[in-house]
């Protein structure tokens, strides 16, 4: 039977490159965490995306490729033909183009998937911490249909312009989510992580010295300890901070206070009410929860039961939800 050849677009890749690497081999170990890493983190971004991706069992096609070691992300065919074959990949955008993901086909969300995780490294790159990144200011961009860009600003007054989406989506996902990727980098490995769309080509390197930035242990630890011990269950407080996501399937808005988030959740009805004070300054006023988890045992961070958010700032952008 002849081998069928199909072509994929190319959305982004891996590489690990440095001396020894021309020959394009790496020890099984590394090979195999960055491998489950990259699967890991474009699943989480592709989840973001619709809820299907999260639910559907598919894979991801990957090519890996030597001159140093690649592993290059791979969309839907390509309607012409080409030099690579993988039966799984062909049966995967198969089953994908079955179903209707809100016009989201597998190809366009692995692109920005890609992108997010590129924007991951740079702004964890940028500010030197892991996670809890404060959003100095959100503007407009583009004359037609402006795109939200997030300003973020590091402790050398330097700025970042992030799209807002991925930064909602930065404060969903898991600790260390780059961390099988960014392990295996060495004295003479560096790691470069490079998004694809189209001729253009973005990408974000990562040496040794930057290793720890990806770690996040030291949260880890923090948050083994009470957070915020003074919001005793059952007070009403009024903190003020920047409401920074929203997310309508749980009904929960995040608000940025003192370099963390807290959980808010409206008394009644939904969180679309705070549409227009998303992502900006505000006065929030609502009852602490300790025990939203387990009626026994206080939680370590508390929860916010909303009464009122007041905006303490004019409403420069759309917000999250639309109209």
């Amino acid at each position: 039977m002849a081998t069928e050849l199909r072509s994929y677009e190319e959305v982004g890749y891996l590489k690990y490159s440095g001396e020894g690497m021309q020959s394009g081999v790496i020890d099984a170990g590394s090979a195999g965490s960055a491998l489950v890493g990259l699967d890991e983190a474009l699943r989480f971004f592709n989840a973001q995306q619709s809820p299907d991706l999260a639910t559907l069992s598919y894979d991801i096609p990957v090519q890996t490729r030597a001159g140093s070691w690649e592993a290059l992300v791979l969309g839907g065919m390509v309607a012409v033909g080409g030099a690579f074959a993988l039966g799984y990949a062909k049966k995967a955008g198969e089953k994908l183009a079955e179903n209707d993901f809100k016009d989201i086909g597998l190809t366009h969300a692995l692109k920005k998937s890609m992108s997010a995780l590129h924007w991951l490294a740079k702004l964890i790159k940028h500010t030197k911490i892991p996670r809890g990144w404060h959003i100095e200011r959100v503007k407009p961009v583009g004359p037609v249909g402006p795109l939200k860009i997030a300003v973020v600003v590091n402790s050398k007054g330097e700025e970042l312009l992030v799209p807002l989406e991925y930064m909602q989506w930065f404060q969903q996902m898991p600790p260390r989510l780059l961390l099988k990727m960014t392990s295996v980098v060495r004295t003479n490995r560096v790691l470069t992580i490079a998004a694809i769309d189209g001729s253009k080509v973005e990408q974000v390197t990562i040496v040794e010295e930057d290793k720890p930035l990806f770690n996040n242990m030291e949260d880890e630890e923090f948050e083994e300890d009470v957070l915020f011990p003074e919001l005793t269950h059952g007070l009403n407080a009024q903190l003020v901070g920047r409401l920074i996501r929203g997310n309508e399937a749980s009904n929960t808005v995040g608000l940025e206070y003192q370099g963390h988030v807290i959980n808010c959740v409206p008394g009644s009805g939904s969180v679309r009410q705070y549409k227009l004070a998303l992502f900006l300054r505000c006065k929030v006023e609502g009852r602490v929860t300790r025990h939203s988890k387990n009626r026994f045992v206080a939680d370590r961070r508390p929860t916010l039961i909303l009464s009122r958010v007041v905006p303490l700032e004019p409403d420069g952008q759309l917000g999250l939800f639309g109209a």
